[in-house]
Parts: structure tokens; sequence; C-alpha cells
């Protein structure tokens, strides 16, 4: 068989016809809304979460959230990567955040977000621990095993993001199971 062109070169298996009138459908819908609106509604929310997660400090005054990127919504999107930070100052495993937030029926996403370098650049894993780790390991290190290598650094973040589905009941939610962390210690949540 001769190379399919453009587009038609990425497609794998066949087509889903059924759902390509739901492209039409949502294209409308979003331009009956209006991009302002939506750009209004998700800058709205993300500030206002930003904001609160900004205020979040254990009663030692503390942190509780770091967040990556811009605290403001000055050159910043919808989408806002973060990590909790115990009491101590100690980080707050995401795999643990990601299973609270499922109890509590919160979506959210955790990792690196198919970015290991950016991943690395935020959550400041030098280029020797990296080195330290990989050298003469055989190919079945773990993440427990990185993260001890590490000296117990985070190996992702939590990732929150909003869009035009997204209301103030979703943040407040979200801020509501945040308070969760606050003057707790990672070893007891």
């Amino acid at each position: 068989p001769r190379p399919r062109p453009r587009i038609e070169a990425f497609e794998d298996g066949t087509p889903g016809y059924l759902s390509m009138p739901a492209i039409e459908i949502g294209l409308k819908h979003i331009a009956q809304i209006g991009y302002a609106a939506i750009h209004a509604r998700v800058e709205c929310l993300t500030g206002w979460v930003l904001r609160q997660l900004g205020a979040l400090r254990h009663d030692n005054g503390l942190p509780a959230v770091r967040i990556y990127g811009p605290g403001t919504m000055q050159e910043r999107g919808g989408v806002v990567a973060l990590n909790f930070f115990d009491a101590d100052g100690s980080f707050i495993d995401h795999r643990i955040v990601e299973a609270r937030a499922n109890q509590e029926n919160i979506s959210l996403r955790t990792g690196c977000f198919c970015n290991p370098g950016g991943g690395e650049a935020a959550l400041e894993i030098s280029e020797a621990e990296l080195g330290a780790c990989f050298s003469g390991t055989s190919s079945d290190l773990t993440l427990d095993d990185f993260r001890q290598c590490i000296d117990g650094k985070s190996t992702g973040a939590v990732r929150i993001s909003f869009g035009l589905a997204s209301n103030f009941a979703d943040v407040f939610q979200f801020m509501q199971f945040s308070q969760y962390f606050v003057n707790k210690r990672a070893g007891d949540i």
C-alpha cells in the first residue's frame, strides 16, 4: 500500500464517523456563547483559585501550596500546576492528593504531564541528582526508588484546569478540598 497523504497518514483505524457531527455542534455552541465570555469565565475562576491557593498557609506561617508558573493571571491560562506541602515544609505526594481527590469526586491530573524535562526543572531536580539515580542502575528502577534517590523530592505535581463547563462551585469545592492539607504532616495523611 502506498502512503496516505496529509492528515490521513495519522489515522489509526476507522474514523469515528458517528462523532463527526458533534464537532459542528460544539463549534456552534462555542460561537453562540462567545469566545470573550468563555475567556472571562476561565480568567475569573483561575484568578480566584490562584489568590486562594496563594493565601493557604499552615498555622506556623509556611505556605501549604507551591504554584508553578505565574501566581496571577498575567501571562497565564486556565491551567494551574501545584504541589501541596505539609506543616514541616515537606511535599505531599501527588499520588496521595489524587487518591483523596478521587474520594471527593474531584477531577484533577497528577504527574509530570508528558513533560519529564519540564517537571525536573519545576521540581528543581538537578542534573547531578538525575545522573546519580540513573548511572549504573538496572532498567527496573521504580518511582519509589527514584524518589528515594532524589532525597524525597516530589516527582510530579497536581494540575487543575478550567474551561467552558467549569463553574464557581467547582473551584470552591477544590478549595474546600485543599483545606484538608493545612496543618497536616505528610506521614499522617
